[in-house]
């Protein structure tokens, strides 16, 4: 649920007056006129906001505070949230369909299967999603590493997809000329800052397809993590591949029987998931929840699949202004 901002969390320094411009903002917010192709100027300050107190110590952070320094008024605020969303929070949200299934019934791995599927991951310029499922399901035993629960075609009676942490659409426009490929750039640029590494060289192109970059999860989890409603957080006290599970709302984790904590494993040699990229995207979860950034696109996306046809008298214009400012990049 959108939460107000809390009061400033810095001592006094420049993080400390760039986060008073976001209070001022949210404080200013019902006064403010709602620019095109940005949510309303409640959201954006909570998106600066919260984005700035809970991002890690370091570039990213730097930099989100020297763009607020230096926005001359309300409406560059404004603009630099609509920037953060459609970069940031909109790159992480899919709606992605079914995954492919293998033509051939997984069986369970061998010595051999196991150095055929290094061979193609210590290749990176093969990797595919096929290849990549299929490894991921021999590295997790054809479960569920959020609930454990067995692939249906493994003798199981849940369907098991290969999740992508950062998303497969992140790379789809990277080679392309003009508006879609300068917003690829951006996102990369965007997902760099807050990892404090460089990102898209380790996953650009085929790359995105790593292991890395991949978990296996019950198609329920997968909507849920797709969707922003599910994320994952290092506990700290325990082992480093140790998670506490969130959700967006109640309900989420009791209905798939995700528990309170998950703890990934493997006994392939292949390697876990990557704690930056969980990171990143329950960054992303966090502030799109906490602004009210995730409930602006839902309501956009519910709108645009109500409204068959645009009003004559332009009532609807604003819904089409602000999916096509969602989907033109993607």
């Amino acid at each position: 649920m959108p939460t107000p901002l809390p009061p400033n969390p810095f001592p006094p320094s420049a993080f400390h007056a760039a986060y008073q411009r976001c209070l001022a903002l949210e404080a200013e917010a019902p006064h403010l006129e709602v620019l095109r192709a940005c949510p309303a100027p409640i959201v954006c300050a909570r998106i600066l906001g919260h984005l700035l107190r809970l991002a890690p110590a370091g570039n990213g952070q730097g930099q989100l505070q020297r763009e607020i320094a230096t926005a001359v008024d309300n409406v560059e605020l404004i603009k630099l949230a609509g920037d953060y969303l459609h970069h940031f929070i909109r790159a992480f949200k899919r709606s992605s369909g079914p995954t492919p299934q293998p033509s051939e019934h997984p069986s369970r791995p061998s010595f051999e299967d196991a150095r055929q599927y290094s061979l193609a991951l210590m290749n990176e310029s093969t990797l595919d999603h096929r290849t990549a499922r299929a490894a991921a399901k021999r590295r997790d035993n054809n479960c569920c590493m959020l609930t454990g629960d067995r692939d249906y075609q493994d003798g199981g009676d849940v369907w098991v997809d290969c999740a992508h942490i950062i998303p497969e659409s992140t790379n789809r426009n990277i080679r392309e000329e003009g508006k879609k490929q300068s917003h690829s750039a951006s996102v990369w640029t965007i997902l760099s800052m807050f990892a404090d590494i460089n990102i898209l060289e380790e996953l650009a192109g085929n790359r995105i397809h790593r292991l890395e970059n991949i978990m296996s999860m019950e198609r329920g989890c997968h909507t849920a993590f797709d969707e922003l409603a599910l994320w994952l957080k290092p506990v700290e006290v325990r082992s480093l591949d140790t998670y506490r599970t969130h959700a967006s709302r109640p309900g989420v984790k009791e209905k798939r029987n995700i528990p309170d904590i998950v703890t990934f494993s493997t006994t392939t040699g292949f390697r876990l998931p990557n704690p930056t990229y969980l990171a990143l995207h329950a960054l992303c979860c966090e502030v799109a929840w906490m602004s009210g950034a995730a409930e602006y696109i839902m309501d956009i996306e519910r709108r645009m699949d109500q409204t068959r046809v645009l009003a004559e008298d332009g009532s609807t214009a604003d819904i089409l202004s602000s999916a096509l400012a969602l989907v033109s990049t993607y």
